[in-house]
């Protein structure tokens, strides 16, 4: 392998150039002149436009280095100085988890449902036994290829009867209201 150190000796200079200031801005500046019109057509290259966006692009996303930032913007300073925290998880409000607790905290006059059922007519339970069982019937005559005339037109009387009797006995929205008290929301 090649070795990539100044293989010079000494002070010596690959390519000595004497004044370097002043000698080198007249070499450019003659270069510049001799080679202006190969310039201007490499400035007006769309390579060159490419580039020219691209460290426009560039330049704007670098408008701040992490350099730039003191420690209190990632760590909290102000808290030495007695101010309140500005974490996620320095927040002293309640989750929505807490919610039985912020209500008994405020006094709410929430009170969860009722769920249960209550009295169940006997006519309403004896048409929802004819629509289960006429529904699992007519299901259930498939496998039985056989019969399946039969029990199919039976379990589908079972099943018309069962649902056109909970729909006669079934009251509407306005006679269920209860009074001033019902806002109509249902669950």
């Amino acid at each position: 392998m090649t070795d990539l150190n100044n293989s010079n000796a000494g002070d010596e200079r690959p390519n000595p150039t004497p004044n370097d200031g002043d000698d080198l801005d007249a070499a450019w500046e003659s270069f510049a002149r001799g080679h202006a019109d190969e310039l201007r057509d490499v400035e007006r290259s769309r390579s060159a436009k490419r580039f020219e966006r691209h460290a426009q692009r560039k330049e704007k996303e670098m408008l701040v280095s992490i350099e730039q930032l003191d420690e209190g913007v990632f760590t909290d300073d102000r808290i030495s100085m007695g101010a309140r925290a500005r974490g996620p998880r320095d927040t002293t409000n309640s989750s929505w988890l807490d919610a039985d607790d912020v209500m008994d905290r405020y006094g709410s006059d929430f009170t969860p449902p009722n769920p249960s059922i209550g009295p169940v007519k006997t006519s309403k339970l004896v048409f929802w036994i004819l629509l289960v069982a006429g529904i699992a019937g007519i299901i259930a005559s498939v496998f039985v290829p056989t019969l399946a005339a039969l029990l199919g037109s039976v379990f589908g009387l079972c099943a018309l009867i069962g649902a056109a009797g909970l729909i006669i006995q079934h009251k509407g929205h306005t006679q269920t209201r209860d009074g001033w008290t019902d806002d109509g929301a249902r669950v």
